[in-house]
């Protein structure tokens, strides 16, 4: 296509822009709904907070004598437990360890007010809720219902329960009773009495003076009982525990909820949980030696009051206080061999309290160590760590859901295999500790054959000063190891301090947030114009603006045709000065340029479907010619629905299909206008085969003798594509002209006759814009300054 004109409206922004404004209210109307919408969210959501916290390990700074690791002798570093970050971050994630912190900060209790009014704000209280509720935990109780209390005087409230669906639970017995039970009451209490129904039991007790007075005013207060178990659930799941970084010890506690200063407390009361919970697990092996050996003391002190009672009433009833010599040697081999015997006496009460206790005891975390006695045997030490350990790992599964987890089964596989190992080894040792001793009672009787020859009082004396030794070495032992045991408990300490503790200043808002929230509604109120927009766009099916007629064209339009108003269609005797009458001055102007090289100026005007305003257009185009002195003819070349006479008031008893079937000739289909220089050639009656007609020529003499009679021909023809015959009609014509008609022509059938132009390498060209409302045109704001309608 040739154009000169360049029409500024096919740039696709201004296109779009064009389509933006001409929703701007709608765009407007979003806007302030959905940042309004923001605002009362942001004035009335519940807030939520995100509270922070963090542990890191504890520097070992104690001097030798105290450090836990040295306290048994050099084995006992065998035992000191190890630390992975890993596994703490999993314990720190514990539900029995929230379950039992909530219990202790009695939560199972929560406090609410609510404004009055259209748009009720309610808040958790924390601290200073103007009452208190002790429930008698022992009834059963409504789970998660609202029970609002009003205060009517000092001594009296209403308690008011709004129609609910609720769970009955029984806090002693930890079972739901009843689920969806239908609970609404309305009933009036005493403070300081219990309030007992079937289905409810608790006192209530004022905390605030103040209480009747808001109350009354500007605030409802209501309470809520909690299923503990799902109250730790739900704390499970606010809470998160993160290493501060992949390399670092450093662990991050942070916990959302809606009341700050409850937050803030839960998480510092966990934390410091955790921390008893960590010592209590390190004081373990402490406390099942001292309680080992306490066990094992209360036996041997009997035996010493009886061997040292007797050893005394025997010197002191003899006059003995001293032996002989001989007697001194055979005392001295002896007290080597009861001193070797006490020390394997005491691994052998080690060993079998080892196997009793798997017997009769499945708390594997009781057993204690070998080293905590003194006993040095690296297989059982390494032996009894790894069921410590293993241990470690099964409370972690157990504590890190209320569920079971995958890898428990495992574990206690584990544990039990674990324990038969230990029990072997303990009858191993048994059986060789057991021969040791075997022996050293062999070498003894030895001994006590060479203290028979002895004076009897010496031998007896030799034998009660031997028993009294043994008891005493033994007793003197175990009171050194539970001293040593003692002085690791007091010396532990837990694995983790705190750094940084939970604190309001520390404290961020997480919900709502206002600036996110009004970006999202100034985001949300234009994406759905604009969705609106796009979606209409895709559905409409009809050109509305010259972008997409150059689209779908290739080029630019032509010219604009502007709605006309008018009860005419003769523009220029109706309204000679209106916009729409310039609209055709500008065509004409534009078409002369165009044919001013042109021997024969002949113009055909189609379009792509009916009633898309050509014939208007050829009329008006053909009074705007012969205005200015051209001699021009309007030729209906629509010969299947004709409406060009009707225009100019004209019968259509003969035309075109008359003289092509040689009823009529040229001159008498040639009719003269009201109009100065313009003619018109009706289409005549309408013919069964035109297009046969014109294929075989008939129409060929008409227009050498219009050529040669007249200045500018106008062929008024059928839409293209709908039937052959306006592509038959292209060969008379040196111009050609499509009209498209805004808000009327389809997109698809113009794009077809756009491509039946393509097809038969028609290049000379234009579009018409015809019935475009002046008011979206770029020149809307000028029309009545130059024209008046």
């Amino acid at each position: 296509m040739n154009f000169n004109n360049s029409d500024k409206e096919g740039n696709p922004v201004k296109h779009y822009l064009s389509k933006i404004l001409g929703l701007k209210y709608f765009y407007i109307i979003s806007l302030v709904l959905f940042i309004s919408g923001a605002h009362l969210y942001n004035k009335y959501a519940t807030k939520a907070y995100e509270v922070n916290s963090a542990i890191g390990p504890v520097k070992e700074n104690r001097t030798n004598i105290l450090a836990s690791g040295n306290m048994f002798g050099g084995a006992a570093s065998n035992v000191t437990p190890r630390r992975n970050i890993e596994d703490d971050v999993n314990s720190l994630s514990s539900y029995s360890l929230i379950l039992k912190t909530l219990d202790n900060l009695d939560y199972e209790v929560a406090y609410y007010s609510e404004n009055r009014g259209f748009l009720k704000q309610t808040r958790e209280i924390y601290e200073a809720a103007p009452f208190n509720v002790t429930m008698d935990k022992s009834h059963t109780q409504p789970i998660a219902c609202r029970m609002y209390i009003r205060p009517i005087t000092d001594s009296t409230y209403l308690l008011s329960i709004p129609e609910q669906t609720v769970t009955l639970y029984n806090y002693i017995d930890d079972k739901v009773l009843q689920e969806e039970f239908v609970l609404r009451t309305d009933t009036l209490g005493y403070y300081n009495r219990t309030l007992t129904s079937a289905n409810f039991s608790f006192s209530v007790s004022r905390s605030s003076t103040n209480f009747i007075e808001d109350t009354n005013r500007e605030k409802d207060y209501f309470f809520r009982f909690y299923h503990p178990d799902n109250l730790a659930m739900s704390y499970l799941n606010r809470l998160e525990v993160t290493p501060v970084s992949f390399m670092a010890s450093i662990i991050e506690l942070r916990f959302r909820g809606e009341n700050i200063d409850k937050s803030i407390s839960f998480l510092n009361s966990y934390i410091n949980a955790f921390l008893e919970e960590n010592l209590a697990k390190k004081n373990k092996i402490a406390l099942n030696t001292v309680q080992f050996i306490d066990s094992q003391l209360s036996e041997i002190a009997d035996s010493l009051v009886v061997s040292e009672s007797m050893l005394r009433n025997f010197r002191s009833n003899n006059q003995v206080t001293d032996l002989g010599f001989q007697g001194e040697r055979i005392y001295d081999q002896l007290e080597q061999i009861d001193r070797e015997k006490s020390q394997l006496e005491v691994r052998k009460r080690y060993f079998e309290y080892v196997i009793n206790h798997f017997k009769t005891n499945d708390d594997v975390k009781g057993v204690v160590p070998p080293v905590s006695a003194n006993i040095t045997d690296p297989i059982m030490n390494d032996l009894i760590t790894e069921l410590l350990d293993l241990n470690s790992q099964r409370s972690e599964l157990l504590n890190s859901s209320s569920d079971k987890n995958l890898y428990l089964d495992q574990v206690e596989n584990k544990i039990e295999l674990q324990k038969s190992l230990i029990a072997e080894n303990a009858r191993n040792n048994l059986n060789t500790l057991n021969l040791s001793i075997n022996e050293l009672d062999y070498r003894a009787d030895k001994l006590s054959e060479e203290i028979s020859r002895l004076p009897r009082t010496e031998m007896n004396m030799v034998s009660m000063e031997r028993k009294f030794n043994l008891n005493d070495a033994i007793y003197t032992f175990l009171l050194e190891k539970r001293s040593e045991a003692a002085i690791s408990l007091a010396s532990n300490f837990p694995d983790y301090e705190i750094l940084e503790e939970a604190r309001f200043n520390s404290a961020q808002v997480i919900k709502p947030k206002d600036t996110t929230n009004y970006m999202l509604a100034f985001m949300l109120g234009l994406l759905i114009p604009s969705a609106y927009l796009l979606l209409r766009e895709m559905l409409d099916d009809k050109i509305n603006s010259t972008y997409e007629l150059s689209a779908r064209s290739g080029g630019a339009v032509l010219n604009r045709i502007y709605s006309n108003k008018l009860k005419s269609d003769n523009i220029f005797t109706a309204a000679p000065s209106s916009a729409i009458a310039e609209s055709f001055r500008s065509l004409r102007s534009h078409l002369i340029f165009k044919l001013k090289d042109k021997e024969d100026k002949v113009i055909l005007i189609t379009s792509s479907q009916p009633r898309d305003g050509k014939s208007f257009v050829s009329y008006n185009l053909g009074i705007a010619l012969a205005s200015v002195g051209y001699k021009t003819a309007i030729v209906d070349g629509d010969l299947r629905r004709p409406t060009l006479h009707r225009k100019l008031g004209l019968e259509n008893d003969k035309g075109i299909s008359t003289y092509m079937s040689n009823s009529t000739g040229i001159n008498e289909i040639i009719m003269k206008t009201g109009q100065e220089n313009l003619s018109v050639i009706p289409a005549g009656p309408v013919l069964p085969n035109p297009s046969e007609l014109i294929q075989k020529g008939e129409m060929d003499s008409l227009f050498e003798h219009l050529k040669s009679e007249f200045d500018y021909i106008i062929i008024d023809s059928s839409p293209l594509g709908l039937v052959s015959d306006a592509t038959q009609l292209l060969q008379f014509a040196n111009r050609i002209a499509v009209v498209a008609r805004n808000k009327h022509t389809r997109k698809s059938t113009f794009q077809t006759a756009m491509e039946t132009l393509d097809r038969y390498s028609i290049s000379e060209y234009d579009i018409i814009y015809n019935d475009l409302d002046i008011r979206k045109s770029p020149y809307a704001g000028y029309t009545k300054y130059y024209t008046k309608n």
